[in-house]
């Protein structure tokens, strides 16, 4: 890791006095988006897209790394 993330997290234990590491929240799927996975035949790329064009460009669509990791991830638990 970088000396900017030590530096990083040490300025936050101060901030907050909690020297545990934060939480991640991560991406989690949503029924829908199974739903939408469903639709498209278990593509990926599909399912981006289609979000994509849900979203309107507003950002909160996941990159299609996340994505792939969390179907995955989800499907070989």
């Amino acid at each position: 890791m970088s000396e900017r993330t030590v530096w990083r997290w040490l300025e936050q234990a101060k901030a907050t006095g909690r020297v545990e590491p934060g939480g991640r929240q991560g991406y989690a799927v949503s029924d829908e988006v199974w739903e939408v996975l469903g639709e498209a035949g278990g593509n990926v790329s599909e399912l981006r897209r289609r979000l994509l064009a849900g979203a309107g460009g507003d950002g909160s669509v996941p990159s299609m790394s996340t994505l792939s990791r969390v179907v995955v991830g989800r499907l070989s638990a």
